[in-house]
């Protein structure tokens, strides 16, 4: 008898609260989604409480141009929205991604990213740094 008397009083307290309704936006607000990929690489983003920055990049490379070899000291989320790009990482082995697949390199992880197709090749690319961090270093080639 007791549970049903505590269940009648939780089922009346919750018909009678007042909800908390969700708040639609106000005003002329606009969102444009600047990529969208997929990646079943696991992705972990520690910032340590340091003072981080964000950038977020649109990266266009024509037909057979290259980034040269280079690396970030955060980890690097790219979009491939347009195209399709070669990755060669320190393993030296080239990975080809299209539009609609997504990228990630951990921080300092020497790669040079190619454009080996007919059609430019647009990436956008998101970056998590130390604040005080150039986006890129320009590194050694990796492979022959």
């Amino acid at each position: 008898m007791r549970t049903c008397t505590i269940l009648a009083l939780t089922v009346a307290a919750l018909a009678l609260s007042p909800s908390a309704a969700a708040t639609p936006a106000e005003g002329d607000v606009q969102r444009t989604d600047l990529a969208k990929g997929t990646s079943n690489t696991p992705v972990s983003i520690v910032t340590n409480g340091e003072e981080t920055a964000f950038y977020v990049q649109s990266l266009v490379l024509k037909p057979g141009a290259s980034s040269g070899w280079h690396a970030h000291p955060g980890p690097e989320q790219s979009v491939i929205t347009e195209g399709s790009v070669v990755v060669t990482a320190a393993d030296c082995v080239p990975v080809t991604y299209s539009a609609g697949q997504t990228v990630f390199l951990p921080p300092g992880v020497p790669h040079v990213v190619a454009n080996r197709g007919a059609v430019d090749a647009d990436v956008v690319v998101t970056y998590t740094l130390p604040a005080d961090r150039m986006v890129r270093d320009d590194a050694p080639a990796a492979c022959p």
